[in-house]
C-alpha cells in the first residue's frame, strides 16, 4: 500500500494530550505527536485550526492538503512555525495510522491467527483442502 490519509478539521480539544495517553499507555509516537499539537498550539495560544482535505489519486500522508489558521478573536497572527509544525504532526499521525493498519493486517493474516479463525468457526477440512463436516 501506499500509505494513509484522513480528511477531517482539527482543532485543540483541552486534555487530548492526557487522554491519549490513559488510551495507549505505552504508544510513545502517538504520545509524540499529540505532544507537538499541544506545543504548537500552546504557542498559539490554543487557537489554532487545520482544515485537512485529501488531494490526488494517491492515499498516503502527502496526499493531504493542510489548511492552518489562527482563529483569534483579535486577529493574531499564527507564529511563523505553525503551519509547518501542524502539518508535520497530522501527516506523523497519518503515518502512524498506516503502520498501525499495518500491523493488524499482517497479524490477521499470519497462520497463527488463520489456525486460531478455523478452530474457533469449527472449520475442518479434507487432506485435500476441502471443507468437511
Amino acid at each position: 500500500g501506499d500509505g494513509a490519509c484522513f480528511e477531517g478539521h482539527y482543532r485543540y480539544q483541552p486534555g487530548a494530550s492526557g487522554n491519549i495517553r490513559q488510551h495507549a499507555p505505552q504508544d510513545e509516537e502517538l504520545h509524540r505527536i499529540a505532544d507537538e499539537l499541544q506545543a504548537i498550539q500552546q504557542r498559539n495560544v490554543w487557537q489554532l485550526q487545520a482544515d485537512i482535505q485529501h488531494q490526488g489519486r494517491y492515499y498516503h500522508e502527502y496526499s493531504m492538503h493542510i489548511t492552518v489558521e489562527r482563529d483569534s478573536p483579535t486577529g493574531q497572527q499564527a507564529t511563523d512555525d505553525a503551519d509547518g509544525v501542524l502539518s508535520d504532526a497530522l501527516r506523523d499521525l497519518a503515518r502512524w495510522l498506516y503502520q498501525q493498519l499495518e500491523t493488524q493486517y499482517d497479524w490477521l493474516t499470519s497462520p497463527e491467527a488463520v489456525d486460531e479463525a478455523l478452530l474457533a468457526g469449527g472449520y475442518t477440512f479434507t487432506e485435500t483442502g476441502l471443507r468437511f463436516g
